[in-house]
């Protein structure tokens, strides 16, 4: 299935603290604004929210997204890719976009930064999405595995070296996140490539890893924090997603107070790219509300 893009604004933005960050406005100033935040690996604001995006207009919603610094078309931070990176980026971008309040929705990495930023600045959000979260567990799966290949930065070079070498392994490897063949069409599987070849592709994600990973645990878990949180929240999660098992979402549905918690069965990490238009669909009704 093929969404087409409305036409849109995009601009580098300068922030403080030396950061130069490519993003994107659709449906020009009218409407409530909601800020889209991507996930990790080699992902970006439209690799992530392509198919998000023109719902959220069509609702009547202005929609904001960032490329991370060293993601899409923003080039690497002046300091190291860390949780407070983005955190930090998050403030400075509502600041330079005028934005006294938004909505966030999060996807995975994107996700753990809306969390952060709430807790941090709960008067500046309006609403909270969080999709496939990070900073809801506090240790990864087969974590002890997972810490010693984050620490090896040979064994991650080694990964994207052969993901980037073949269409069938980028196909394999998105498996692992999208679990609805449909969703895995050729022209995804080309965003992908595109992605990949980007010279900074996995480094940010590299570094943000090496910054979370702790023998004991990962350094950022909300879980004790999630009953702060006073703002309307929105879970979605599917119960094939690997990255970040489900039963972390029904956990943290539970804590923060009135959240709702949408599963999607059979869907992967990449949920909103994986069933968008389910995603869509809850997006849309809960910002509306």
């Amino acid at each position: 299935m093929i969404i087409s893009v409305p036409q849109g604004q995009q601009e580098t933005v300068s922030l403080p603290g030396g950061y130069e960050v490519n993003t994107y406005l659709f449906g020009g100033k009218k409407g409530k604004p909601v800020v889209l935040l991507h996930g990790g690996g080699v992902d970006s604001a439209m690799l992530s929210w392509r198919d998000t995006v023109p719902a959220l207009v069509e609702a009547g919603f202005q929609v904001y997204l960032p490329d991370w610094p060293g993601y899409g078309s923003s080039p690497p931070p002046p300091k190291p890719f860390t949780q407070e990176l983005l955190i930090e980026v998050t403030t400075g971008l509502l600041e330079a976009w005028g934005l006294k309040e938004a909505s966030l929705a999060g996807i995975s990495m994107g996700g753990g930064a809306a969390l952060g930023f709430t807790l941090a600045h709960p008067e500046r959000v309006e609403k909270l999405i969080l999709i496939g979260t990070y900073g809801l567990q506090d240790k990864t799966s087969a974590h002890f595995f997972s810490v010693l290949l984050v620490k090896l930065p040979l064994v991650n070079n080694l990964f994207y070296a052969m993901v980037r070498s073949s269409r069938w392994m980028i196909r394999e490897t998105m498996k692992t996140i999208i679990r609805d063949p449909a969703s895995l069409t050729e022209a995804l599987i080309d965003e992908a490539v595109v992605a990949l070849r980007n010279p900074n592709a996995g480094k940010m994600f590299a570094q943000f890893q090496r910054d979370e990973a702790r023998w004991t645990g990962v350094k950022t878990c909300y879980v004790p924090r999630l009953g702060e949180i006073k703002v309307p929240t929105l879970i979605v999660h599917g119960t094939a997603d690997i990255g970040v098992p489900v039963k972390y979402a029904r956990e943290a549905a539970g804590r923060i107070p009135n959240a709702k918690l949408h599963i999607i069965e059979g869907a992967g990490h990449w949920t909103q790219r994986d069933y968008p238009e389910e995603v869509n669909r809850v997006m849309v009704d809960f910002l509306r509300e």
